[in-house]
């Protein structure tokens, strides 16, 4: 019996579900979002090598003077093309910083994705603890309709307060059924998001997140330095800077080289060298190329503004949220949670020696009840909001 019982506590060990780093680490390892971002990174690292490189070389075979007597010259060669004026290593540069873009694109991707799942912990570990209240009500309602049919007797004319307390029996093991429901749909949802199946097991929640305390200024200065959707934004600049530079090389002449071997069946061998120039005299299509490369510029340089000023801005929108939030749960937990526990107990002790009815016992239940669900759902918001900020911080504060 210490055997099994052993290994069931260490298979729900294993399981995700228990804390929000169970959730995160198995997230990480095993969501296909995060695997396709990797993939996308990898496709953009692996595009640098095919930039700045020669192109293939031609290898040329003729055969010259060819009549009914035969053929009078064979010629081999190769030529090859070469870009001048330092534009294989722009090619590398923008190559470079498409792949920085697609790195700080999966970051971002990333961190939204594990801010959506510390949100889903929230939910899961909230609904989990409503159906605690829940059936906590309902032991308290059931107890309370036992001792009155103890009261009363089964043959007693005045059972209004029995029905009564089996109503309220009844409308709350309703509420313990529907509790249990919305775990359920919790853990459906949390599962998807980590990558699982929807009925996958999970370990029970054991709390919230301990949330810290951090300061506005705090959360901005980490996202300037981690943000990646500014960090984007940069990657981005930097491309179309580098992209600027190699189309103002558009009329920088581009060479071609070529050798031949010509063999002559009546005569010496001789060879063949070649030069050409490619002549940029598309001027109207060169100048347009040049314009619109410097209006991508420009315009990516007025979205890093336009990113900085919005990822602040929804900073701050969190952040007071976040501390009015934090606030309010105090006030919840200092001046209304104690108050609601005590009426409850001296209405229970009340109505037990017969100085309070039975409606104010009800009453106080279940002003306690809706303190108790009132503060999870704060809880909730509290770490949605707090998983926000983590996201436009960039990581973890």
């Amino acid at each position: 019996m210490l055997f099994w019982a052993n290994a069931g506590s260490a298979a729900e060990r294993s399981l995700p579900g228990a804390t929000v780093e169970s959730v995160v680490t198995m997230a990480r390892a095993i969501n296909p979002t995060v695997a396709a971002v990797t993939l996308d990174f990898d496709a953009a690292v692996h595009k640098i090598g095919a930039a700045g490189v020669l192109a293939d070389p031609t290898l040329i075979l003729e055969a010259w003077d060819v009549n009914r007597i035969g053929v009078g010259q064979r010629r081999f060669g190769i030529e090859q093309d070469f870009k001048l004026g330092g534009k294989y290593d722009l090619e590398r540069g923008v190559a470079r910083a498409d792949a920085d873009a697609a790195k700080f694109q999966g970051r971002a991707t990333v961190v939204e994705l594990i801010a959506r799942v510390i949100a889903a912990h929230g939910e899961y570990n909230a609904a989990f603890e409503a159906v605690g209240i829940s059936q906590d009500i309902k032991r308290r309602f059931d107890e309370i309709r036992d001792l009155l049919q103890t009261r009363y007797g089964p043959a007693s004319v005045d059972r209004q307060d029995v029905i009564k307390a089996e109503i309220e029996s009844a409308t709350a093991e309703g509420d313990v059924v529907r509790r249990q429901g919305e775990l359920k749909s919790a853990a459906a949802r949390l599962n998807s998001l980590i990558g699982r199946p929807p009925l996958a097991p999970l370990a029970l929640p054991t709390g919230f997140r301990v949330i810290k305390a951090v300061t506005l200024a705090q959360v901005q200065a980490q996202a300037r330095s981690a943000n990646p959707v500014l960090a984007l934004a940069g990657a981005q600049t930097d491309s179309a800077a580098r992209t600027k530079s190699l189309t103002d090389l558009n009329f920088v002449p581009d060479l071609t080289l070529g050798a031949k071997y010509v063999q002559r069946p009546r005569d010496l061998d001789t060879g063949e060298f070649m030069v050409g120039i490619k002549l940029p005299l598309q001027y109207e299509a060169k100048n347009a190329e040049q314009r619109a490369a410097g209006a991508k510029l420009s315009a990516a340089q007025a979205r890093i503004e336009a990113t900085r000023l919005r990822v602040d801005g929804d900073i701050a929108d969190a952040w007071f949220g976040f501390d009015a939030l934090r606030k309010v749960i105090q006030i919840y937990v200092a001046r209304q949670l104690p108050p609601s526990r005590s009426s409850v107990d001296n209405a229970r002790n009340g109505f037990q020696a017969g100085s309070s009815d039975l409606a104010t016992v009800f009453e106080s239940e279940r002003r306690l009840r809706t303190v108790q669900l009132e503060l999870l759902k704060l809880k909730v918001e509290l770490q949605t909001k707090y998983a926000e900020m983590e996201r436009l911080a960039g990581g973890s504060l």
